[in-house]
């Protein structure tokens, strides 16, 4: 995050500002007009001449009136527009705050403070990674510590790094800090959750009620700390705690809460992942698959932490760390957002809960468990070449075109669906010179897969027109020019064309990632192109429409020379001087090259 990206985001909301304050003043304009017209209505009407003008009311009046209909119907359109407007400004204003809140953020994180709680929070992040691993492998083997962390850690580094200090010493002082600083800061953290609950359902009569739950649940807290706080001191500490709180079962309470702890994090990453997801612009198809496979995800497991008194997984350690490293992967892959890499996996884990877990699971709970884990298998396409997968042959990378259900206008004004398009089809563009619209022939196909899947950028303006390309693929802008999709936000200004063929800028009101089938790049004289009613470019992959243009014109000279070529499904795929020109343009200047 940059300063350029807080001053664009500032244009951006002021260019929505003088929008909605120029259709304001409209709106003042023509209620005056029509004030004044009323006026001078009334004014005539005590005229002495008012019998003339009762003898031609069918002449003067009706034509007023008309006008004053017409005046409204105005008003009521410019302020249905105002409202997108203003919509649209207040989600640029809430975008605009996040960044500043972010740029705080990083101005306090190079503080001596901010450095500090930045260390703090990575050494936790890595505890509770760290704990999370511990308590699955407890859970599947049926195991407890023996040795408390800090010693094991400083045991460890002693004997991988040969340093030489007292280990029985050190771990009794570095111990009692690590649990000071564990009990305040998780009491801490309860304090603040429970008072942002009780904030949320207190009133004046339940005050009493919400201290009576607040001393038990500190008391029940307090407790429980205690028995779990034993195991991360020194063997000598720990049987001190044991004699004083008697014979009580320490396996059987640690057993739980590695269970509940285990639950309790990956409940928390859900949630926790489903809030930052929503408190972004929107969450496109791809968002929803991901967050699906989160769910299926922490059911397997939790299925294969809670079936371990049953099944013989922990006589067959290799088969259990096959598993692990499948789940591990499957988390890598949800951070990464690779839906393809968690699909995969998602095969292996239904093979590996499938041989391991089969016929040891009795709850109807884990057989249902056990159900979702292939469905989402069989959804993720296990055999990834097969003609339905949309994941296959890399659904996120290599497309460059427009979706086949686009449409393009022709010079007679009909309208054609872009991958019915044939060779001197003459269809409306945009020529950059005069920013005019004009008719251009279709010269060929630079890229045709009507069958493949891809990932689309949607965009959607404040009139309701759509479009979907590819994200590397270029759009005409009112202010940058020819953009990328990936660099299109909401807020920006396109150019579309009217019912009356003529282009006025439009406000994208928003912008989702979109799979559809199908994906089609024509190439015209022009270089440009009107799909779906907005101006675009024929262009990809290199962030520059001219330059794109000038590369490509041996191959517009050839077509003009010895005629267009004839489009059918038998030229699917990507035209060979384009795919010729990217080879050699990757080779010598792969920067400007994007993916």
């Amino acid at each position: 995050m940059t300063d350029k990206d807080i001053t664009d985001a500032q244009k951006r909301l002021k260019q929505v500002m003088d929008v909605v304050v120029t259709k304001k003043k409209r709106i003042a304009l023509i209620e005056h007009e029509n004030f004044m017209r009323t006026m001078t209505a009334n004014v005539n009407s005590t005229n002495p001449w008012h019998i003339l003008r009762r003898t031609f009311t069918s002449r003067f009046e009706n034509p007023l009136i008309n006008h004053i209909s017409s005046a409204d119907s105005d008003i009521n359109s410019i302020k249905q527009e105002i409202y997108i407007y203003e919509e649209i400004y207040t989600q640029l204003y809430t975008d605009l705050v996040d960044l500043n809140e972010l740029k705080e953020r990083i101005e306090y994180s190079k503080t001596l403070q901010g450095k500090y709680f930045h260390v703090v929070g990575h050494f936790f992040s890595v505890y509770c990674i760290w704990k999370i691993l511990i308590s699955s492998i407890n859970i599947i083997f049926n195991r407890v510590g023996k040795v408390d962390p800090v010693t094991k850690s400083i045991e460890l580094t002693v004997h991988y790094f040969n340093f030489e200090f007292d280990v029985h010493f050190w771990s009794q002082y570095v111990s009692f800090i690590l649990i000071g600083i564990m009990v305040v800061t998780s009491i801490r953290g309860l304090l603040i959750t429970l008072t942002k609950f009780f904030y949320f359902i207190s009133s004046s009569r339940s005050s009493d009620v919400i201290f009576l739950c607040l001393a038990q649940l500190m008391g029940m807290y307090f407790v429980s700390s205690v028995l779990l706080l034993r195991m991360n001191m020194p063997a000598k500490y720990r049987h001190i705690i044991s004699r004083v709180l008697g014979d009580l079962q320490f396996n059987f309470y640690h057993r739980w809460f590695d269970c509940i702890f285990l639950l309790s994090a990956l409940f928390s990453i859900g949630i926790l992942y489903l809030h930052h997801r929503s408190t972004q612009q929107s969450l496109s198809l791809y968002d929803k698959t991901v967050q699906k496979i989160i769910f299926k995800f922490a059911i397997i497991i939790v299925l294969i932490t809670t079936t371990y008194a049953l099944c013989s997984i922990s006589e067959k350690p290799k088969q259990t760390i096959d598993c692990l490293q499948f789940l591990t992967t499957a988390l890598y892959g949800v951070t990464m957002n690779d839906v393809k890499m968690i699909c995969n996996v998602a095969v292996n884990i239904t093979q590996c809960v499938s041989k391991e877990l089969d016929g040891c699971i009795a709850a109807e709970l884990g057989q249902a468990a056990l159900a979702e884990v292939i469905s989402l298998a069989e959804h993720c396409c296990p055999v990834t070449s097969h003609e339905k997968c949309p994941i296959r042959n890399g659904l996120f990378q290599g497309a460059r075109c427009f979706a086949a259900d686009s449409f393009v206008t022709l010079s007679n004004g009909k309208q054609k669906q872009i991958n019915e398009l044939q060779s001197d089809d003459i269809v409306f563009a945009y020529n950059d010179q005069t920013k005019t619209i004009v008719t251009t022939p279709i010269i060929t196909m630079l890229d045709n897969q009507p069958d493949q899947f891809a990932m689309f950028k949607h965009l959607t303006t404040v009139s309701g027109q759509e479009l979907s390309l590819t994200s590397s693929h270029l759009l005409l802008t009112d202010i940058h020019g020819y953009v990328m999709a990936k660099n299109i936000r909401v807020g920006m200004n396109v150019f579309v064309m009217n019912n009356n063929d003529v282009l006025s800028n439009e406000t994208i009101l928003n912008v989702i990632d979109i799979v559809k089938q199908g994906y089609i790049a024509p190439l015209t004289q022009e270089g440009t192109l009107i799909v779906n009613n907005i101006v675009a470019s024929c262009y990809a992959t290199i962030n520059n429409h001219y330059l794109a243009h000038a590369a490509l014109a041996p191959m517009r000279w050839w077509y003009n020379l010895f005629g267009k070529e004839n489009i059918s499904n038998k030229n699917n795929g990507i035209h060979w001087f384009p795919k010729m020109l990217y080879a050699v343009t990757a080779y010598l200047m792969p920067s400007i090259i994007h993916k």
